[in-house]
């Protein structure tokens, strides 16, 4: 277990508690390195706007909020769509701050649909609206956040991108698409932001949990994962296939070897107990491999743990996790686990109260642009209130 997993474990309280005083002196320290005195300013309102206008966050109304003058909606928009600058620079500081907030922090990511009319968003497609089943046009943005403590941060995004966008010169040309991008699975778009901060010193072992929507991946991140000595959780339905292991990767005995999913491992292996309160969910774990639903997988010689956590209430789904934590209780596994519904609830917050659906620009880098300051709007609220870290300087 990595010593970022030890300390998620078991980080007291106070330890987590840090925070700034004055709006001013966070966008200074998140958005300083911008080169230019004007982009610095509108970053500080754009900012600002975000925080403090009700409703939809449009460059109008964040201008009116804010009681600027009537250029003022332009410039917001030149700055957020058209200004070249970089993002990057302001992710990591993003990332430093709210590691210094949650130091148990583990990443988490999810994807988010972006709900869009017309036709030249960049990434436009179709998808499912979740819990309605309605098809509509929308954005995928795969959020990377750091999760503890009983708060998930957005720290990172990307766009998916297919081909349909990719390979079409003018379509990437209008939405200012970099020549580097191209599609990517949902998967390494995540390992990709997670390697990204690690390179940058940023939480360079912090176990990585995921939940069923990264599950088709399973086989890659658990290979790359391992590759990269980085402790993982990672959600899988319960027809992923499976076989048992011996739990230092020893070959298991024959009658015990037969391969199966995981449901069927899980009833095939575990029984109630005389103690286990009816309606409780109960957890079962073993080792076991991961079996590729095609060949080749890579990560089907690494043993790992099957953690399940096994409903007995009616009409409660169990679930399955796959982790590299061999030696970690069964609870902590699923407290780790857990940590997605942090992920989900800051999802919801900055979808509602900070605009993350209210861009309304085309370009690529104004997509990003957008998401790096509702995503620095959302950690400034959460510091708000916290004892401030030495070295912030005072701001109004």
């Amino acid at each position: 277990m990595s010593a970022q997993a030890t300390a998620v474990l078991g980080a007291p309280e106070s330890a987590r508690r840090a925070g700034p005083e004055g709006l001013t002196a966070y966008a200074e320290r998140v958005f300083g390195y911008l080169p230019r005195s004007d982009q610095r300013r509108w970053a500080d309102a754009y900012l600002r706007g975000l925080l403090t206008t009700p409703g939809r966050k449009t460059v109008r109304r964040m201008a009116r909020t804010l009681g600027l003058p009537e250029s003022a909606p332009q410039a917001l928009q030149q700055f957020i769509s058209a200004s070249p600058w970089e993002w990057a620079p302001a992710r990591v500081e993003l990332a430093r701050i709210a590691a210094g907030l949650l130091p148990d922090a583990v990443w988490t990511a999810r994807p988010v649909l972006l709900r869009k009319r017309g036709s030249h968003s960049v990434g436009l497609r179709a998808g499912i609206l979740p819990g309605t089943g309605r098809r509509v046009n929308c954005q995928v943005g795969i959020g990377l956040f750091l999760s503890g403590g009983g708060r998930s941060i957005p720290v990172g995004w990307r766009l998916l991108l297919d081909d349909t966008w990719c390979e079409d010169p003018e379509r990437r040309r209008r939405a200012r698409i970099p020549d580097a991008v191209t599609p990517r699975p949902a998967w390494a778009l995540v390992l990709e932001m997670v390697e990204q901060f690690a390179a940058a010193g940023v939480a360079e072992s912090a176990p990585v949990v995921l939940g069923r929507d990264f599950a088709p991946g399973v086989h890659q991140l658990t290979s790359q994962l391992t590759w990269q000595s980085r402790d993982f959780v990672l959600e899988v339905p319960p027809g992923q296939p499976l076989t048992p292991a011996s739990p230092r990767g020893a070959a298991p005995s024959p009658a015990t070897a037969s391969p199966g999913d995981a449901a069927a491992l899980v009833a095939a292996r575990c029984r109630r107990t005389a103690s286990a309160l009816p309606g409780r969910a109960q957890l079962f774990s073993t080792a076991v491999r991961l079996l590729p639903s095609r060949p080749p997988a890579t990560a089907v010689h690494q043993s790992h743990r099957l953690v399940a956590e096994v409903a007995t209430a009616p009409k409660r789904p169990s679930r399955f996790w796959i982790t590299s934590l061999r030696d970690a209780p069964p609870t902590t596994v699923r407290g780790l686990a857990h940590r997605t519904v942090l992920t989900d609830v800051a999802v919801r917050d900055v979808q509602t109260e900070l605009g993350l659906l209210d861009f309304e620009g085309r370009s690529f880098p104004g997509w990003h642009h957008h998401m790096t300051l509702a995503s620095a709007a959302y950690l400034y609220r959460q510091l708000r209130g916290a004892s401030v870290p030495q070295g912030w300087p005072v701001g109004p």
